[in-house]
């Protein structure tokens, strides 16, 4: 694969990945092309030597691994992880308010966030839903908005004397 194909596939999956649940549902998808087999962590695993293989925890992070062909005890083996998720603001359960003839949405940080680059400007909003269907079962959905759809104005400068300290 050339440079410019890898670095058009990497900022496609960056696009595909908004939020830790949409990064693993591509990994996934990446993985199941290059031919790797779901694996069901409550499930016993009937693994097969030189097999590849991949399982996820709650949609939201995942483990990827190849059996060589040997014994394990004798070649030992190799694992590598990444870290999915990210400072970011999530919204809170129930998070409707209208004030003032606007619609507003509670936020809360999770992670260790700098908060000021959030402020005026455009925010799109992605993430997993839970909902409870027709026959009450609990089921999720990803969403992502694609454009922005929200913003987080700043406090005006006379509520914040040192805001430019």
């Amino acid at each position: 694969m050339d440079k410019a194909a890898f670095r058009q596939g990497l900022l496609d999956f960056i696009q595909r990945s908004p939020t830790p649940f949409h990064a693993v549902r591509a990994m996934s998808a990446r993985l199941e092309e290059a031919g790797f087999t779901a694996l069901d962590e409550g499930q016993a695993w009937s693994l097969r030597s030189g097999g590849r293989y991949y399982v996820h925890r709650n949609d939201s992070s995942l483990i990827a691994f190849t059996l060589g062909d040997g014994d394990v005890a004798d070649l030992g083996f190799s694992m590598a992880g990444a870290h999915t998720d990210s400072p970011c603001l999530k919204i809170k359960p129930d998070p409707v308010m209208s004030r003032h003839g606007a619609v507003q949405l509670g936020v809360e940080v999770y992670g260790g966030a700098l908060l000021a680059p959030w402020f005026d400007r455009d925010l799109a909003i992605a993430g997993r839903v839970d909902y409870r269907n027709a026959d009450g079962r609990i089921q999720c959905a990803l969403v992502d908005s694609e454009g922005p759809v929200a913003v987080i104005p700043s406090l005006a400068i006379h509520l914040d004397r040192e805001a430019n300290q």
